[in-house]
């Protein structure tokens, strides 16, 4: 049985935070057709909160280190950030056509794929442009960790390795679309290939292809298994995030985008686009355990999960 949604304004999610310890981790979901933020409770599957985010919203991010929400809303070139009970903070306009969002660990500024080409790093406070790297054809997803930014260049069939000043380009998949970084290794789904590519930054060379169902969107990692999202399959492709060695498949909503992990790693939340609905996962048992009902076309793309405050 799936809880009933409860929905909280933003002063009494504040409250409820502070007086309840039970509360799991954040799921902060962008709904393009609806132009809304909805905050979702990954362990009792409530909605916590939605809040008006127009201009189409597609890529999301939490940064757990300063307590922010921020999201790309891609008709207005705007970057939207909210504090963590979903509440405006401010917003900016972004140069160019920004689509896909990171955080920069070491700074927490947003990285922001523009499709012209260019990568543009913005101080969220003040909305300035920080730094531009040029990158591949129709970039899409970001990813970033300390001392490394990797953009997945859609158009070029390449990623982008961002280290300082300078950049790489490195051969991927056809049209790689999301981009995640996990433990030392770079992996793109590819989604005209039906594979996830797996690259070492070190030296540059390929490791690994893992085959996914039909058009693979983004991945994400927990309880030792990669998790992949499949848009044209309604499924999630699971992984052996050691060896690679496809582990099964999990039945969720229809065009399955977004996919992130708890911080405990015993969920997985995958965001529906054509079903209006969010699944929950539970990594163990790798099977749907609640779905959610969210404002129309939700894609959540990026990392869109922390821990409570």
């Amino acid at each position: 049985m799936i809880p009933a949604a409860r929905v909280i304004g933003a002063a009494g999610l504040a409250v409820l935070w502070a007086t309840s310890p039970g509360l799991g981790d954040i799921a902060a979901i962008t709904s393009q057709t609806a132009g809304t933020l909805t905050l979702i409770d990954t362990d009792t599957a409530e909605v916590l909160s939605t809040t008006p985010l127009p201009g189409h919203p597609a890529a999301v991010s939490i940064d757990a280190v300063r307590d922010r929400i921020m999201a790309v809303a891609v008709d207005t070139g705007l970057l939207h950030v909210f504090d963590m009970a979903g509440r405006p903070v401010a917003q900016h306009p972004v140069a160019g056509a920004p689509f896909g969002l990171a955080i920069r660990p070491e700074t927490g500024t947003a990285l922001i794929t523009d499709q012209t080409g260019v990568l543009r790093e913005i101080d969220p406070d003040t909305g300035a442009e920080i730094a531009a790297w040029p990158v591949g054809a129709m970039p899409s997803g970001v990813a970033a960790v300390p001392g490394l930014i990797v953009t997945a260049d859609r158009d070029a069939d390449a990623v982008t390795l961002i280290r300082g000043d300078g950049t790489t380009a490195l051969p991927v998949g056809h049209h790689p679309f999301g981009v995640t970084l996990h433990d030392g290794l770079i992996f793109t789904a590819d989604v005209l290939d039906d594979t996830v590519t797996v690259i070492d930054p070190g030296n540059g060379s390929i490791i690994a292809k893992i085959p996914t169902a039909e058009r693979p969107y983004a991945v994400a990692f927990a309880a030792g298994q990669g998790f992949v999202t499949n848009q044209y399959d309604s499924t999630v492709t699971v992984f052996d995030a050691a060896t690679f060695a496809v582990a099964g498949m999990i039945d969720v909503g229809d065009y399955p985008e977004g996919i992130a992990a708890t911080a405990d790693g015993g969920r997985i939340v995958v965001a529906n686009w054509f079903s209006d609905t969010v699944s929950l996962i539970d990594t163990a048992t790798r099977q749907v355990v609640a779905e959610v009902d969210v404002p129309e076309g939700p894609r959540a793309f990026g990392l869109f999960i922390a821990p409570t405050p």
